[in-house]
């Protein structure tokens, strides 16, 4: 799958992860009094492994930030945390809004075969978003968008019902649309990103061990070590 995203990851990066960076601020009197009466877990917490680095803080006002990439994926969070016995709870505010691939015009290209694109409010194609297509009859067809239109194999003479289209690291799932496929004609749609590469860890928990912070999440966990001073 080709490494382009809709936001490009350096873009991503300096901003979701320039917080486990940033060297630490001057802080005035009141607030290192807060700091001392707050929860022993406040404090910034960075895990890096090969390609991947991720980045956490826990403010003690309640709030947390949250930042990851690895490869081609990218991805951010920001909300509340609370404590609930052993564990920390977190929770996103605001929750986010996954991006939606909606139907949009159907273009005449004449003398060309039918085709579909994927493409963002700017118009430029979405590359690397998986596409599957839902006959009459037999198994589905699943391929992927490459930055530009596509067409359906040379062999393939059945009549497509759906098309979904998804990227599960970046939350983009259309559900079955409805497809009509006619020689000549292209059919687009609409990516809108809503809060693209924006994660929601509501329901996710932090976990204390010997040497940081565990998150579990669905998709796995991570283990979080204190940043040091």
């Amino acid at each position: 799958m080709p490494a382009t995203r809709f936001k490009r990851a350096a873009s991503l990066f300096a901003t979701a992860l320039l917080f486990a960076f940033q060297p630490a601020v001057a802080k005035d009197q009141s607030q290192a009094a807060s700091d001392e009466t707050a929860d022993p877990a406040v404090g910034e917490y960075v895990f890096s492994q090969m390609e991947l680095i991720a980045g956490l803080r826990l403010h003690a006002d309640g709030t947390f930030e949250y930042g990851l990439t690895v490869g081609s994926l990218d991805e951010r969070a920001q909300g509340r945390w609370k404590r609930a016995g052993d564990r920390i709870e977190l929770g996103s505010d605001p929750r986010p809004l996954a991006p939606t691939v909606t139907p949009d015009t159907i273009e005449a290209t004449p003398g060309k075969p039918f085709a579909i694109r994927v493409r963002a409010p700017n118009g430029r194609d979405v590359p690397g978003i998986d596409l599957r297509i839902d006959f009459e009859t037999g198994a589905p067809l699943e391929s992927y968008l490459d930055g530009g239109p596509w067409t359906f194999p040379a062999d393939e003479h059945r009549h497509p019902r759906f098309v979904t289209f998804t990227l599960k690291g970046y939350r983009i799932d259309s559900g079955p649309l409805p497809l009509r496929a006619e020689d000549g004609t292209t059919a687009n749609y609409l990516l809108t990103p809503n809060d693209f590469g924006v994660v929601d860890l509501t329901g996710t928990y932090l976990e204390r061990q010997a040497d940081g912070l565990l998150l579990s999440r669905p998709e796995g966990t991570i283990l979080f070590k204190r940043r040091s001073n």
